[in-house]
């Protein structure tokens, strides 16, 4: 019966985790309640701050990663919004703003097309696929294809851009 059926849809959106939209943003949400904190809207100018300032910082840190290996055939050009990190003859990483979506996307050799979010409350951007956050993922998978470890400090990164764009 469709009442029952409609019932029982709103109990369990009521007690359970819910990702919640904001146009094609996503944030992590608690339990429905009278008491959950209101759903935040991400403002686009705050996006477009967040993720360029979380592009930069890659850039920055694969180059010094580059310069560190100069006897290999790496190679780092950013352009356009899109970011790519060519590691001769094993594979190419992209990175790139998907504003429709306020997220970023990567394409990496290794895992494949990953969907960023960005998750307000965690201060980090978190794949839509299993929440590992950007910098950890990027950093295993550059460090698994390169035979050299990489970090990156995006957490900060995107709590600094927060702070400045507020």
């Amino acid at each position: 019966e469709p009442r029952s059926a409609m019932a029982a849809v709103a109990m369990l959106m009521r007690r359970a985790p819910a990702w919640v939209g904001v146009g094609r943003a996503r944030f992590l949400a608690g339990p429905a309640s009278s008491s959950a904190p209101p759903v935040i809207v991400l403002e686009e100018h705050t996006y477009h701050a967040v993720a360029s300032r979380t592009l930069e910082h890659l850039q920055e840190r694969l180059e010094l990663f580059c310069d560190d290996h100069t006897d290999q055939e790496w190679d780092v050009d950013f352009s356009g919004d899109v970011l790519n990190f060519v590691v001769e003859e094993r594979g190419t990483f992209v990175l790139n703003k998907q504003s429709p979506n306020k997220q970023i996307w990567l394409s990496s050799p290794l895992s494949g097309p990953l969907r960023f979010d960005l998750d307000l409350s965690r201060r980090d951007w978190l794949s839509t696929r299993d929440h590992t956050p950007l910098g950890t993922l990027l950093a295993d998978d550059v460090h698994k294809l390169c035979d050299e470890p990489i970090s990156f400090s995006v957490h900060e990164v995107v709590d600094e851009a927060l702070r400045q764009s507020s």
